[in-house]
Formats: C-alpha cells, sequence, structure tokens
C-alpha cells in the first residue's frame, strides 16, 4: 500500500507486534523473516519458538503426522495432516482432501518418535531429527560401540527433552545382548555419543519410546534371564539421565517363560505391543486378533498394579489384521491396516466409547511404494504432531 505525503504512519508497539506474530502459523512465520531485520531477529529467537510452541500447543488441536516408512529404498514420506473432525454428530468415516495435507521426503528408514514437533529417525546407520513445520534435518554422528565394533549395530533410538535445561537429547539402545551399549547425545552441544549405563539393570529395549513429562518410558526386558520377571518397563529421566525400572505384574507374564510380556519371538522389531499415553497414566495396547484387543494401565508402578480392559471391534472389521500406532486426546487409538490400500485409509477406535470410525486422505503417493507394498517393506506410524519454530541449526 502507497502512502501520501499527507499519511500518518501507524505505529504498532514492538508488544504487540509479538503478541500478534505469535499466532501465526509456522509457514507464515517463516516468510514474515524477510519483512525486516527486527522481525527476523525476533521470529529466530529460541524464546519466541518455546512461546510460539507453548501458545500452539494449548489453543489449537494437533495436527497428526503419518510416517510411510520405506526400508528397503530408505525413503521417508512424512504426512502432515489435520485432525478429522471428531464431535458426536460426525460420521463414521470421513475424507481428508489432498490440498489439506503437507508432504516432506527425506533419507530414512524408521521413524521411532515425535517430541513437541520434532521427529526421531534412522537414517544409514545414523540418527536424525527433523522439523516437518520448516523442513529442516540435522543428522548425529554414527554411534561408535567399544565392544565388537565390526558386528553390524542393532540399535533403537529415543528423543527425549528436558524442560528444565531446555534440551533435546537421543538416548541409543544396541539390542544385542553381548553388547548392550547405552549411549546419549544432546543437540545443539559437542554432539559427541557418550555413556549412560544402566548398571543396575541391563536391558534390552523391546518397544518404541514414549515421552512423557520430561521422561522416556520403553518396553524392555532384563539380560538377566535368571530373574523371576524378566519383563519391565523402563523410566528414563531425560534431565538427570538415569533410568527407574518398573516391573510387569507376573500375572501377565505368559506361561512359557522363554517368551516375555513385549513380543510374540523375543524380537523387539516384532512386538505386538504399545505404549500409550492414557489420560496421563502410562498406557499398553496389544495389536488385535480375531476383532480383540486388551488394554493395560500402569495405575501403581510400585505395587505393580494395573488394570485391564478389554475391547471388541466392529464385526465389519474383525477380519482385518490391524496395527496399533498411538492415542490422541481425543480418546482415540490409530489402528493401522496390515495391507494399505490407495487411497490411503487410517481407523481410529475410541476407548471411551467403543466406537470406530474411518478417514481416507485423498491423492497420496501411495503408487510410489508399489514394490515395497508388494513385499511388505512399507510401514506406517501415526502421532500428535503441533507445528515447531524449533531451528535444527547448531
Amino acid at each position: 500500500m502507497k502512502f501520501g505525503p499527507n499519511t500518518t504512519p501507524i505505529y504498532i508497539p514492538l508488544d504487540l507486534q509479538i503478541n500478534i506474530l505469535l499466532r501465526l502459523h509456522v509457514k507464515s512465520l517463516l516468510r514474515f523473516r524477510c519483512v525486516s531485520k527486527l522481525w527476523c531477529s525476533i521470529i529466530t529467537s529460541h524464546d519466541f519458538g518455546n512461546r510460539h510452541f507453548d501458545i500452539t500447543s494449548s489453543s489449537a488441536a494437533p495436527r497428526l503426522l503419518i510416517a510411510f516408512q520405506d526400508f528397503d529404498r530408505n525413503g521417508l514420506m512424512l504426512v502432515s495432516s489435520p485432525n478429522p473432525n471428531t464431535s458426536s454428530s460426525s460420521p463414521s468415516s470421513c475424507c481428508v482432501p489432498y490440498k489439506d495435507l503437507r508432504l516432506v521426503n527425506i533419507h530414512g528408514q524408521q521413524v521411532y518418535n515425535a517430541v513437541r514437533g520434532l521427529i526421531c529417525f534412522e537414517s544409514r546407520l545414523k540418527v536424525g531429527i527433523c522439523n516437518p513445520s520448516t523442513r529442516e534435518l540435522h543428522i548425529f554422528p554414527q554411534v561408535k560401540l567399544k565392544r565388537d565394533p565390526d558386528t553390524f549395530p542393532c540399535i533403537m533410538y529415543f528423543l527425549g527433552y528436558d524442560p528444565i535445561e531446555d534440551k533435546y537429547k537421543v538416548l541409543a539402545i544396541d539390542n544385542l545382548p553381548w553388547r548392550l551399549e547405552y549411549k546419549i547425545v544432546v543437540l545443539g552441544e559437542e554432539e559427541a555419543w557418550r555413556e549412560a549405563p544402566c548398571v543396575a539393570c541391563p536391558h534390552l529395549a523391546n518397544t518404541l519410546g514414549l515421552y512423557m513429562n520430561g521422561s522416556l518410558y520403553y518396553g524392555a526386558s532384563r539380560k538377566d534371564k535368571g530373574s523371576p520377571n524378566n519383563s519391565i518397563i523402563v523410566s528414563f529421566d531425560v534431565r538427570s539421565e538415569t533410568y527407574k525400572i518398573s516391573n510387569v505384574p507376573s500375572k501377565l507374564l505368559p506361561i512359557d517363560d522363554s517368551d516375555n510380556f513385549w513380543t510374540d519371538n523375543c524380537n523387539w522389531f516384532s512386538g505386538d505391543k504399545t505404549l500409550i499415553n492414557y489420560s496421563g497414566k502410562i498406557g499398553v495396547v496389544e495389536k488385535p486378533r480375531h476383532g480383540i484387543f486388551r488394554m493395560w494401565v500402569v495405575e501403581d508402578a510400585e505395587k505393580e498394579e494395573w488394570s485391564m480392559n478389554t475391547f471388541y471391534l466392529p464385526q465389519s472389521a474383525a477380519g482385518l489384521d490391524f496395527k496399533v500406532t498411538d492415542t490422541f486426546i481425543t480418546g482415540e487409538i490409530c489402528l493401522v491396516p496390515k495391507n494399505i490400500l490407495d487411497p490411503f485409509c487410517l481407523f481410529y477406535y475410541n476407548l471411551k466409547t467403543n466406537s470406530m470410525r474411518s478417514v481416507t486422505y485423498e491423492g497420496l503417493p501411495i503408487s510410489e511404494f508399489k514394490q515395497a507394498l508388494q513385499f511388505h517393506s512399507l510401514s506406517v506410524t501415526v502421532s500428535d504432531h503441533y507445528e515447531s519454530l524449533m531451528s535444527l541449526e547448531t
């Protein structure tokens, strides 16, 4: 807009400018960095990014992040989608048009977990962090193992956040029983992997990680097979970098001592149980079988008190093979069908109302994964996702 010679400039106090900027989407803020040096300085500041995330996560519904993982081609497609309407008046099925989706393609094999808008993923024996909102990537150095370094690593990664020191950390656990090393690295520091041993209880990780309130949780099994109870839940405090062990109640363990609570065949990659955030408590949901699945909730970890509920899928879905991926603030868990079709479809089961709905996502390039679909090497994970301005430049 052009102003005449007698036009009085409009003065907007800096505090008001910042408050307006804090309520804009990340995409707009990235463009507005070019408005002036002052705005660029404000938008790229660490404090502004944290304030923006706090406002976004407390006032707006989270988006969904759908990760398509092609293990053979080392390819990841991240899809950010609006959360479909979940009101009581919504139909049992709905459709998300392609224009509402945001796609990011990166080189990687597996997504591990999401924390505050950042995604932890593995790429060619290294771990990285991706911010889908800004499309930034950061790759950490490869983990160097002390024992038997020539043997192919079998590492699981867990992304966590220290809210006191405002630091993001990645925990790495090598899952080979004769090696079993624990390492940690901090984003933005020297980024050299250092030891983070669990001396009191050496263990193998059996599930993906769940981040809640400054701690990482994952299902695991003790290395010492002589223990009367090998199945545990590990709580890793991100700030102090200490481990806390909670036993899975003995009554839940399989009769066959060779197996554990978390997996069918003691292979961490083929586990049939998923940790979820169930109203602030740790929940464990098993893979549905024959239209039925169970969920356990850790009521008191120290007393080993767990509650259990059994859920039944609708008759129309009872014969389908699903994988449980995550839970949402709506009280729903996401079920990904084993047989992925085009157009892509997800199912959401409400644990409170015992109802199920389906959501179809139009226009996704599923055909690009034709070979992966044929050889069943395509995996899909879904999680809540908030926009983040967090810069990954170090």
